[in-house]
């Protein structure tokens, strides 16, 4: 690196919530990238929304956070806060005394959207959006169409109705796209009930013909706030390939779409060598939340499919999320002395407890754009397997480190257990087939190259490396 020194930029990151709150892998990851960027000159605030009726500034681990209040909590549509929630202006306020030469926006949700973005643009700073969520052009959230296949992504008024609200299926297509040019700005001033937001249908016979009125037009905003975003952002941030043409199908311009792939921070140590055991049962793990979407259901189903004779044991550290998925869940393995529920895994010692592991599945049931846990077992010499959509395929080299396998189907998962449990040199060579996984030192390289080409600078990981 020599005498170098980096230019000094000014950057402000926009979330929907922030620590000291209960925050995800969003809120986590940023707080881990952005001690990174300052290798680069750029120094970081955070801004982030608040059930407070004020705002406040506080430190977090040595970054300056503003919390601008979001109260009444907006409503969910019409889509990603077409409208500005009461408290904006703290936050415009704020942003426009910050003197930032960046705005990076990692969310995009009523309290953390258009509004934020557009205001960013008004005022003259580089805009970046980052994509690590479906929302964005998915009204169900998850880009299971009807909740059962994987979607193509292209945005359709009748077709993505129907998937939401069954009922409308008897309505034909030229009464939805007419529902669909409702104004939007109608939507969301009416006194609305929760569940007509919801992504997909409730069983309440009442208010389901109003969400197949509803549902067209929060569809049709939903696709003309995509086009906005790709308007107002200078750059939109994508962490999948297949979730980057999607985008492109539904009319996001090319160039401004730019891969940034995640990587993994330092928590999880690289491991060299892989244990090698011949005996005793196929030891697999699950690590995430308890939620449908996260697919706990498909694997249990997998397991109680084997005979006894095929030796295994599932464990379960599931982190506290859908209560009633949960139970549900509890209940079937009540009686299963193959499945074992244990507690959240600390990350502090992640390498160290997944080392008693021989495979960690990841049964996504959505489109999961870049889960970090197929990262995390492969940083541990964990072969993964995973369901073959979404960003999973783009992570797992199907037969070489892990397997893909079709989501919904318990027998598949089930054949494929079966296989690695009867089979130690199959999952040997699976093992060997794991490669060094990204980190987050790269991610932070190549951010830093996507601020500085906007700015006009030339690539100060080029420079740093000279």
């Amino acid at each position: 690196m020599g005498d170098f020194q980096p230019p000094a930029y000014r950057a402000v990151h926009t979330v929907a919530r922030y620590f000291p709150e209960d925050c995800g892998g969003i809120q986590m990851r940023l707080s881990e990238l952005l001690p990174l960027l300052t290798r680069y000159g750029i120094s970081s605030k955070i801004a982030a929304a608040h059930a407070q009726s004020s705002s406040t500034t506080y430190v977090h681990k040595d970054i300056e956070v503003f919390r601008y209040p979001a109260v009444p909590q907006p409503p969910a549509e019409p889509n990603h806060g077409a409208f500005p929630h009461a408290g904006f202006e703290q936050f415009a306020h704020w942003l426009s005394e910050q003197q930032a030469e960046l705005y990076h926006q990692h969310q995009w949700t009523p309290s953390c959207g258009l509004p934020h973005l557009r205001y960013a643009k008004q005022l003259g700073l580089k805009t970046i959006v980052s994509i690590r969520l479906p929302q964005a052009i998915c009204q169900r959230q998850t880009l299971m169409l009807n909740g059962t296949e994987p979607c193509d992504g292209k945005i359709d008024v009748a077709r993505c109705t129907q998937c939401c609200e069954p009922i409308a299926q008897a309505l034909p297509a030229t009464a939805m796209h007419l529902f669909a040019q409702l104004p939007a700005a109608m939507w969301a001033q009416l006194p609305l009930p929760a569940s007509l937001y919801a992504p997909t249908a409730i069983p309440n016979q009442k208010v389901a013909p109003f969400r197949a009125l509803s549902t067209p037009a929060f569809i049709e905003a939903r696709r003309r706030s995509l086009l906005e975003m790709a308007e107002q952002a200078d750059r939109i941030i994508m962490l999948s390939e297949l979730l980057r043409d999607m985008f492109i199908r539904n009319g996001v311009p090319k160039d401004k779409l730019v891969m940034v792939r995640t990587g993994l921070p330092e928590y999880v140590p690289t491991v060299t060598a892989s244990r090698r055991r011949t005996e005793g049962p196929l030891k697999v793990v699950f690590l995430g939340r308890w939620n449908r979407t996260k697919g706990i259901h498909i694997l249990v189903d997998a397991v109680e499919r084997l005979p006894e004779s095929v030796p295994i044991e599932l464990s379960i550290h599931g982190v506290p999320n859908d209560e009633h998925y949960e139970r549900e869940v509890r209940a079937s393995i009540s009686d299963s002395s193959r499945i074992r529920i244990k507690p959240q895994l600390q990350r502090d010692s992640l390498a160290d407890q997944l080392s008693q592991y021989d495979v960690l599945a990841a049964p996504a049931q959505w489109f999961d754009v870049r889960p970090m846990v197929v990262l995390e077992g492969h940083a541990c010499k964990l072969p993964v397997l995973g369901s073959n959509m979404g960003g999973i395929p783009e992570l797992i080299n199907d037969g070489v480190d892990g397997l893909l396998l079709p989501p919904s189907d318990p027998q598949a998962w089930a054949d494929a257990l079966a296989k690695l449990a009867c089979d130690r040199a199959y999952l040997e060579q699976l093992q060997q087939g794991i490669r060094p996984v990204r980190r987050m030192q790269a991610e932070a390289a190549d951010m830093a190259q996507v601020y500085q080409s906007l700015l006009g600078q030339p690539s100060l990981a080029a420079a740093m490396s000279a």
